[in-house]
């Protein structure tokens, strides 16, 4: 439970239950875990109580919301018991966790649950990095723009969680940004939280000529376990999750 909550930043209590019957659950309700719901009888399971203990142990953080379930982030002596992981792919220590900004954080660490525990990519959060980029014949320091969550293939895919709309300005500065990022063969899929958001989304893509853009809607990723295939930018083109997705080790 310690190094999921260190690969993906923040977790609620159900996720964090997920995570920790993962062995023991069929994947329906697994997925439903990693969704963040939970039965009546999960805060009476064992798991539930060695979350309370992490708690009272100082090893994670617990963030209580108004209007969402409890969740939780690695303190600095839950960092410090994951010490053979390299210093240098760590996150940083999260003290603070935004109720604006938690319906996001959470479903984007249950997407990485089911691609990473489920369908066993090689997938993982993005961190924002400062980067040397030239304009008008001058280089400069930059922060890159960065996914929801990365998946290290050949070729690699990055996956958006959007749960509400972008400006049209907006999303083409996102795609002029994967352009430079992804190589030859590279992807990017948005997951929409909302009605109508697919086409919108591939709307943008077309109008901006990123042929790398695919969607998909995040009900029906759940519903299926990653396993749905999603609408290309590029007329009739489709593409699952795992449709020659090759970790990059193997290759």
């Amino acid at each position: 439970m310690l190094a999921a909550l260190e690969a993906w930043g923040v977790l609620g209590i159900g996720q964090m239950i997920g995570v920790g019957l993962a062995g023991g659950l069929d994947e329906t309700a697994l997925v439903e875990r990693f969704f963040n719901r939970m039965d009546r009888d999960d805060y009476d399971l064992g798991v539930a109580a060695r979350l309370r203990a992490l708690e009272d142990s100082g090893y994670i953080q617990g963030h209580s919301f108004l209007r969402q379930p409890k969740a939780f982030t690695l303190s600095h002596k839950g960092f410090e018991a994951l010490s053979e992981e390299p210093r240098q792919a760590r996150s940083e220590v999260r003290g603070e966790v935004s109720e604006a900004l938690i319906r996001h954080d959470l479903k984007v660490s249950a997407v990485g649950l089911v691609l990473a525990q489920i369908l066993a990519l090689p997938a993982r959060r993005e961190h924002p990095q400062v980067v040397w980029s030239a304009s008008e014949g001058r280089r400069r320091l930059t922060l890159e723009g960065v996914s929801d969550v990365w998946i290290d293939a050949q070729p690699p895919r990055a996956v958006e969680v959007e749960l509400t709309q972008k400006s049209r300005g907006r999303y083409a500065e996102i795609f002029e940004n994967y352009r430079r990022r992804l190589p030859r063969g590279g992807a990017v899929v948005y997951l929409a939280g909302w009605p109508g958001g697919v086409d919108m989304i591939l709307r943008n893509a077309r109008e901006q000529r990123a042929p790398f853009v695919f969607a998909g809607a995040l009900d029906e990723f759940a519903r299926t376990a990653g396993r749905a295939a999603f609408q290309g930018a590029v007329e009739g083109r489709t593409m699952g999750m795992l449709e020659d997705c090759v970790p990059a080790a193997a290759r």
